[in-house]
């Protein structure tokens, strides 16, 4: 896997995740950040990584100058691998946390996280959970009211999911889909 953009572009990400992990392909990723450059902006953004997996999508974003990265996720092993690139890398602005990512909030704080932005919102939230997991649908209802005034959630997930809220943007990648929502 490489970086496909920015300041880190063609810089080859190990591979020491999880198994399980499927990571986002460079064809959605050139696809997503194409779009996010050209309509929304990515530099000087706060952003939430959520089942962040392997690290490449906040790699992406800190990439292109995204001013702090927020990235959850569950296994140790992904957590273990993350925290190695940042630490090689030297990417102080990637604060990378283990826990549930179905309490973003609570689990940054858990990781000591918030000291200096309690009150923190994000100008993108992404999330890519498990295409498997019960209730993805309730997703937008739960991550919403943690985006800034004019925030996307992007979530990645198979073509066939229909969620109730109304989308800005939707992208199908063969088997993969990514729907944005947007706050006004």
């Amino acid at each position: 896997m490489r970086i496909t953009g920015g300041d880190l572009k063609g810089r080859i990400i190990p591979t020491h995740f999880a198994q399980h992990v499927r990571p986002s392909t460079d064809r959605v990723r050139e696809s997503l950040f194409n779009s996010l450059d050209h309509q929304k902006g990515i530099a000087d953004t706060q952003i939430l990584d959520l089942f962040s997996g392997s690290g490449i999508i906040a790699l992406e974003f800190l990439s292109r100058q995204a001013k702090a990265v927020y990235s959850i996720d569950l296994d140790k092993k992904n957590i273990a691998h993350q925290r190695n690139i940042a630490k090689n890398w030297e990417l102080s602005h990637w604060h990378i946390a283990i826990g549930t990512a179905l309490n973003p909030l609570a689990t940054l704080e858990k990781n000591n996280l918030l000291a200096e932005e309690p009150q923190i919102q994000f100008d993108l939230i992404f999330a890519d959970p498990p295409y498997a997991m019960p209730n993805i649908q309730g997703l937008p209802q739960l991550l919403m009211p943690l985006l800034a005034p004019q925030g996307w959630l992007i979530i990645e997930h198979k073509p066939q999911l229909v969620f109730a809220e109304q989308e800005l943007l939707k992208k199908e990648y063969g088997s993969t889909t990514m729907t944005i929502f947007a706050l006004p």
